[in-house]
Protein backbone atom coordinates (compact mmCIF):
# COMPACT_ATOMS: atom_id res chain seq x y z
CA UNK A 1 0.00 0.00 0.00
CA UNK A 2 1.32 3.41 -0.90
CA UNK A 3 2.22 5.85 1.90
CA UNK A 4 1.31 9.49 1.29
CA UNK A 5 4.00 11.97 2.27
CA UNK A 6 2.45 15.38 2.78
CA UNK A 7 4.09 18.65 3.72
CA UNK A 8 0.88 20.72 3.62
CA UNK A 9 -2.78 20.13 2.93
CA UNK A 10 -2.25 21.92 -0.37
CA UNK A 11 -0.12 18.94 -1.38
CA UNK A 12 -3.03 16.63 -0.66
CA UNK A 13 -5.37 18.70 -2.82
CA UNK A 14 -2.76 18.73 -5.59
CA UNK A 15 -2.66 14.93 -5.44
CA UNK A 16 -6.45 14.69 -5.40
CA UNK A 17 -6.77 16.97 -8.44
CA UNK A 18 -3.96 15.13 -10.29
CA UNK A 19 -5.74 11.81 -9.77
CA UNK A 20 -9.12 13.30 -10.73
CA UNK A 21 -7.73 14.66 -14.00
CA UNK A 22 -5.74 11.49 -14.73
CA UNK A 23 -8.78 9.21 -14.60
CA UNK A 24 -11.26 11.72 -16.05
CA UNK A 25 -13.40 12.44 -12.98
CA UNK A 26 -15.28 15.71 -12.57
CA UNK A 27 -15.39 17.73 -9.38
CA UNK A 28 -18.99 16.52 -8.98
CA UNK A 29 -17.76 12.90 -9.17
CA UNK A 30 -15.10 13.46 -6.51
CA UNK A 31 -17.53 15.38 -4.30
CA UNK A 32 -20.01 12.50 -4.42
CA UNK A 33 -17.30 9.94 -3.58
CA UNK A 34 -16.02 12.04 -0.66
CA UNK A 35 -19.40 13.05 0.71
CA UNK A 36 -18.89 16.79 0.23
CA UNK A 37 -20.43 19.32 -2.13
CA UNK A 38 -18.97 20.09 -5.56
CA UNK A 39 -18.64 23.71 -4.44
CA UNK A 40 -16.42 22.63 -1.56
CA UNK A 41 -14.18 20.55 -3.84
CA UNK A 42 -13.97 23.49 -6.27
CA UNK A 43 -12.95 25.83 -3.44
CA UNK A 44 -10.25 23.39 -2.35
CA UNK A 45 -8.79 23.15 -5.84
CA UNK A 46 -8.81 26.92 -6.32
CA UNK A 47 -7.07 27.47 -2.99
CA UNK A 48 -10.04 29.36 -1.54
CA UNK A 49 -10.52 26.87 1.31
CA UNK A 50 -8.59 24.16 3.13
CA UNK A 51 -10.01 20.72 3.98
CA UNK A 52 -10.59 20.24 7.70
CA UNK A 53 -9.43 17.11 9.55
CA UNK A 54 -12.55 15.11 8.58
CA UNK A 55 -12.16 16.06 4.93
CA UNK A 56 -8.42 15.31 5.02
CA UNK A 57 -9.12 11.81 6.32
CA UNK A 58 -11.75 11.23 3.64
CA UNK A 59 -9.37 12.36 0.88
CA UNK A 60 -6.49 10.19 2.09
CA UNK A 61 -8.78 7.14 2.33
CA UNK A 62 -10.11 7.85 -1.17
CA UNK A 63 -6.61 8.11 -2.67
CA UNK A 64 -5.50 4.91 -0.92
CA UNK A 65 -8.50 3.01 -2.29
CA UNK A 66 -7.84 4.46 -5.74
CA UNK A 67 -4.21 3.31 -5.51
CA UNK A 68 -5.32 -0.22 -4.57
CA UNK A 69 -7.67 -0.32 -7.58
CA UNK A 70 -4.83 0.85 -9.81
CA UNK A 71 -2.64 -1.98 -8.51
CA UNK A 72 -5.41 -4.55 -9.12
CA UNK A 73 -5.77 -3.32 -12.73
CA UNK A 74 -2.00 -3.52 -13.10
CA UNK A 75 -1.94 -7.14 -11.93
CA UNK A 76 -4.72 -8.03 -14.37
CA UNK A 77 -2.81 -6.45 -17.24
CA UNK A 78 0.40 -8.28 -16.27
CA UNK A 79 -1.38 -11.64 -16.29
CA UNK A 80 -2.82 -10.92 -19.74
CA UNK A 81 0.54 -9.88 -21.20
CA UNK A 82 3.93 -11.51 -21.56
CA UNK A 83 5.60 -9.47 -18.84
CA UNK A 84 6.13 -9.57 -15.09
CA UNK A 85 6.57 -6.65 -12.75
CA UNK A 86 8.61 -5.88 -9.64
CA UNK A 87 8.15 -2.78 -7.49
CA UNK A 88 11.05 -1.05 -5.76
CA UNK A 89 10.03 0.68 -2.53
CA UNK A 90 13.06 2.11 -0.77
CA UNK A 91 15.52 -0.76 -0.36
CA UNK A 92 12.80 -3.37 -0.72
CA UNK A 93 11.91 -5.02 -4.01
CA UNK A 94 8.46 -6.58 -4.09
CA UNK A 95 7.18 -9.01 -6.72
CA UNK A 96 3.83 -7.73 -7.98
CA UNK A 97 2.90 -10.47 -10.41
CA UNK A 98 3.87 -12.38 -13.52
CA UNK A 99 2.58 -13.50 -16.88
CA UNK A 100 0.89 -16.85 -17.44
CA UNK A 101 4.06 -18.00 -19.23
CA UNK A 102 6.19 -17.15 -16.20
CA UNK A 103 3.84 -19.03 -13.90
CA UNK A 104 3.89 -22.08 -16.20
CA UNK A 105 7.68 -22.09 -16.44
CA UNK A 106 8.27 -21.18 -12.76
CA UNK A 107 5.22 -22.11 -10.66
CA UNK A 108 7.19 -21.16 -7.52
CA UNK A 109 6.66 -17.50 -8.48
CA UNK A 110 3.00 -17.62 -7.48
CA UNK A 111 4.10 -18.23 -3.89
CA UNK A 112 6.11 -15.00 -3.71
CA UNK A 113 3.54 -12.59 -5.18
CA UNK A 114 3.43 -9.47 -3.02
CA UNK A 115 6.57 -10.35 -1.05
CA UNK A 116 10.15 -9.11 -1.00
CA UNK A 117 12.38 -10.92 -3.49
CA UNK A 118 15.80 -9.46 -2.61
CA UNK A 119 17.09 -12.82 -1.38
CA UNK A 120 16.26 -14.47 -4.74
CA UNK A 121 17.93 -11.92 -7.04
CA UNK A 122 20.91 -13.09 -9.12
CA UNK A 123 23.04 -12.16 -12.12
CA UNK A 124 23.09 -8.72 -13.73
CA UNK A 125 19.94 -7.73 -11.83
CA UNK A 126 21.64 -8.28 -8.48
CA UNK A 127 24.76 -6.45 -9.66
CA UNK A 128 22.68 -3.40 -10.60
CA UNK A 129 20.73 -3.53 -7.35
CA UNK A 130 23.94 -3.63 -5.31
CA UNK A 131 25.52 -0.77 -7.27
CA UNK A 132 24.60 2.07 -4.92
CA UNK A 133 25.84 4.78 -7.29
CA UNK A 134 23.69 3.40 -10.11
CA UNK A 135 20.55 3.20 -7.97
CA UNK A 136 21.20 6.67 -6.54
CA UNK A 137 21.46 8.06 -10.08
CA UNK A 138 18.14 6.43 -10.97
CA UNK A 139 16.44 7.86 -7.88
CA UNK A 140 17.87 11.30 -8.64
CA UNK A 141 16.59 10.98 -12.24
CA UNK A 142 20.12 11.42 -13.57
CA UNK A 143 19.63 8.15 -15.46
CA UNK A 144 16.41 7.46 -17.35
CA UNK A 145 16.41 3.65 -17.17
CA UNK A 146 18.55 0.51 -17.27
CA UNK A 147 17.94 -2.46 -19.58
CA UNK A 148 19.21 -5.79 -18.27
CA UNK A 149 19.53 -8.70 -20.72
CA UNK A 150 20.48 -12.22 -19.79
CA UNK A 151 19.37 -15.41 -18.11
CA UNK A 152 17.37 -15.85 -14.95
CA UNK A 153 17.31 -12.81 -12.68
CA UNK A 154 15.72 -14.72 -9.79
CA UNK A 155 16.86 -18.05 -8.42
CA UNK A 156 13.26 -19.35 -8.41
CA UNK A 157 12.63 -18.65 -12.09
CA UNK A 158 13.50 -20.47 -15.28
CA UNK A 159 13.62 -19.32 -18.90
CA UNK A 160 12.40 -21.43 -21.84
CA UNK A 161 15.05 -22.65 -24.27
CA UNK A 162 15.80 -20.11 -26.98
CA UNK A 163 14.67 -17.05 -24.98
CA UNK A 164 16.44 -14.15 -23.29
CA UNK A 165 14.95 -12.19 -20.41
CA UNK A 166 14.91 -8.42 -20.72
CA UNK A 167 14.30 -6.32 -17.60
CA UNK A 168 13.87 -2.54 -17.63
CA UNK A 169 14.47 -0.73 -14.37
CA UNK A 170 13.23 2.82 -13.94
CA UNK A 171 12.16 5.20 -11.19
CA UNK A 172 9.41 7.79 -11.21
CA UNK A 173 7.46 10.03 -8.88
CA UNK A 174 3.76 9.73 -9.70
CA UNK A 175 2.64 11.71 -6.66
CA UNK A 176 4.45 14.37 -4.71
CA UNK A 177 6.72 12.94 -2.05
CA UNK A 178 6.33 9.36 -3.36
CA UNK A 179 9.11 7.75 -5.38
CA UNK A 180 8.75 4.23 -6.68
CA UNK A 181 10.80 2.11 -9.01
CA UNK A 182 9.48 -0.41 -11.48
CA UNK A 183 11.15 -3.40 -13.08
CA UNK A 184 9.36 -4.66 -16.18
CA UNK A 185 10.42 -8.12 -17.39
CA UNK A 186 9.66 -9.76 -20.69
CA UNK A 187 10.95 -12.86 -22.49
CA UNK A 188 12.37 -12.23 -25.96
CA UNK A 189 13.43 -14.87 -28.51
CA UNK A 190 17.23 -14.83 -28.73
CA UNK A 191 17.02 -14.04 -32.43
CA UNK A 192 15.04 -10.85 -31.67
CA UNK A 193 16.96 -9.73 -28.58
CA UNK A 194 19.22 -6.71 -28.83
CA UNK A 195 21.88 -8.69 -27.00
CA UNK A 196 22.07 -12.01 -25.18
CA UNK A 197 23.71 -10.63 -22.04
CA UNK A 198 24.37 -7.00 -21.15
CA UNK A 199 23.50 -4.03 -18.95
CA UNK A 200 22.57 -0.95 -20.99
CA UNK A 201 22.20 2.38 -19.21
CA UNK A 202 19.95 4.98 -20.88
CA UNK A 203 20.57 8.64 -20.13
CA UNK A 204 17.91 11.29 -20.66
CA UNK A 205 20.16 12.89 -23.30
CA UNK A 206 20.36 9.64 -25.25
CA UNK A 207 16.60 9.13 -25.17
CA UNK A 208 15.93 12.72 -26.24
CA UNK A 209 17.98 12.16 -29.40
CA UNK A 210 15.95 9.13 -30.46
CA UNK A 211 13.87 9.73 -33.62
Amino acid sequence: MRHFVLSTRNDLIDQLRAYRVKVGLTQDDVAWKLGFSATTVSRWERGMAQPDLRATGAIVDFLRRADAQTERRLLASILASGESRNLWEGRDIRYLGGSQLEYRESPEMRAVVGTSIRRYITGHYRNCMEDQALVASLCAREIASIDIYGGTALSVTSIPEGYVQMKRLSFQSEMRGVIRGDTHSILIPKAQAQTASAVIVHSWDTLSRRP
